[in-house]
């Protein structure tokens, strides 16, 4: 399901935990998010992620208008619930930035299952410990 990009070991954990958060999120989840994560790059990454989402959207009213995370966001949301897995492609260079960004959103981390300990792709060995649900 997910696709393996080249960069650093932080980065592409990154990408694997943004790949799942787009496999799993709700629409108005992905939407938080992107806006976040929008809104923490510079004048210049927006404007570069802008031209790339208006290059693979063929009906000019669905592409964005202006550089605000928020416009962005609901590009980028919609774009993913149209074509599944294209994002992250779309995304080029910015993917790892973006990724990171969203991996510190407390509405990202509140996707992972309970124990999964955020920066090792692993669950944690106390999860187990703390006993019966009832």
């Amino acid at each position: 399901m997910f696709r393996k990009h080249r960069g650093s070991g932080d980065d592409q954990a990154a990408i694997d935990r943004y790949e799942y958060v787009l496999a799993t999120g709700q629409p108005d989840q992905l939407y938080r998010v992107h806006a976040e994560a929008f809104a923490a790059l510079t004048d210049e990454q927006r404007s570069d992620l802008r031209g790339r989402l208006s290059a693979e959207i063929a009906d000019e009213a669905d592409r964005p208008v202006d550089d605000r995370p928020e416009t962005l966001a609901r590009v980028a949301t919609d774009l993913d619930a149209s074509r599944p897995g294209e994002l992250t492609r779309i995304l080029g260079p910015l993917l790892p930035v973006i990724a990171a960004h969203i991996m510190a959103s407390p509405v990202a981390i509140a996707l992972f299952p309970y124990g999964y300990a955020a920066g090792t792709s692993q669950w944690s060995t106390d999860a187990e410990e703390d006993g019966e649900f009832f």
